[in-house]
């Protein structure tokens, strides 16, 4: 038998690798690496001022400006290019910017704008005016025009029509029935203002404390916690400040206030003499004694459920973190003496009882009466 060689077929040409081009990949790495110098040297030509004016440039600053309106007014006067810059370069430095008219080096960078901002400007004369935790926007402007800085009714005016730039300015209602729209919200503290000061740079001021001190993290949290808005809050505090004769009371009061909003309570309204001292020494007054019904009905807690439409005062840090933390007690009611001894009771009968304790305390100082 004949054999045959198996034919073999020729092996397939090995494929030729196409070389990667790397040309692409370096020449993007290199576009990269240029944006990111013209930005190293951007961000340290503006942090720095190079390349800036030697010249001064003058720069106004409000009192009670916050930084991001002090970082507009610098780059609007030419001194800085990036508001958004300077406000992250600012809030680790620490210190506190003046207010005033200043004169400011663009040159001298971010480290010599803001030491200047710092410098006390002690050319200009200032008053010292002091708002007592409790005081209302009403008290709040004697206090300003005793002090020659604005009347009270330009304050009240400029409270009730003008607009402020602060972050919680829209959880502000604007109920036409509220006697002051910012009521609550204008913290009660001891204020240096100059003497030229305009009404809007005291209410700025006023409100920008309030952002400060109450809104701090921890306490938004808490507020948030609560399931009270923040108009709620500050009216509750409002009612606790007038209510109570001292700290420790507050957190009493408040569990009163707070028993009688819970569901199912026996007693639903909060009755609080103090809405209706507003109502006498306030409100009737700014209608010469004829304020309209419905008016005295919206601050009425006597005949409501529920909060007033307002605050009826400007409470301090205690007062709110009272309304926020009440005590955990079983009171529905309490009457005070004139000596400020607060009696609790339960029920109506216990109330009676402890209206007659503190009147026979009061007619010892010759009162007939609770108030």
């Amino acid at each position: 038998m004949a054999q045959y060689e198996k034919r073999r077929e020729p092996a397939p040409a090995p494929k030729r690798r196409r070389k990667k081009s790397h040309k692409g990949l370096a020449a993007t790495l290199a576009a990269i690496v240029v944006l990111a110098a013209l930005g190293g040297l951007y961000l340290q030509s503006e942090v720095k001022g190079l390349f800036k004016s030697d010249q001064p440039v003058e720069v106004s600053i409000p009192q009670g400006a916050s930084v991001a309106q002090i970082a507009q007014r610098l780059k609007d006067a030419g001194a800085i290019g990036s508001t958004y810059l300077f406000r992250y370069y600012a809030r680790p430095q620490g210190g506190s910017f003046q207010y005033g008219d200043f004169s400011v080096v663009p040159s001298g960078g971010y480290a010599g704008i803001i030491a200047a901002l710092q410098e006390m400007q002690e050319y200009q004369e200032t008053v010292s005016v002091t708002f007592p935790e409790g005081y209302n926007a009403y008290q709040m402007g004697d206090v300003l025009e005793k002090a020659g800085l604005c009347t009270r009714q330009e304050f009240i005016d400029a409270l009730n029509t003008h607009t402020y730039d602060v972050g919680f300015w829209s959880e502000i209602s604007d109920d036409p029935l509220k006697m002051v729209k910012p009521e609550g919200f204008l913290f009660p503290d001891t204020y240096q203002f100059f003497s030229d000061a305009t009404v809007d740079d005291i209410v700025s001021t006023l409100l920008r404390t309030f952002e400060q001190k109450v809104l701090t993290p921890d306490r938004k949290d808490r507020i948030a916690q609560s399931g009270y808005t923040l108009e709620d809050l500050v009216i509750f505090a409002s009612i606790i400040q007038k209510e109570a004769a001292n700290v420790e009371e507050m957190y009493n009061v408040s569990s009163v206030f707070t028993n009688r909003m819970k569901p199912g309570s026996p007693y639903p309204q909060l009755e609080s003499c103090t809405t209706n001292f507003y109502i006498r020494d306030y409100i009737q007054p700014a209608f010469d004694g004829n304020a309209p019904a419905n008016l005295l009905e919206a601050y009425d807690t006597y005949g409501m459920t529920g909060f007033p439409v307002g605050a009826i005062a400007n409470p301090g840090l205690d007062a709110i973190d009272a309304a926020l933390s009440p005590n955990d007690t079983p009171y529905y009611f309490f009457v005070t003496d004139v000596e400020f001894t607060h009696y609790y009771g339960r029920t109506f009968e216990e109330h009676e009882a402890n209206i007659q304790k503190a009147l026979a305390v009061n007619k010892t100082y010759g009162m007939d009466s609770l108030y």
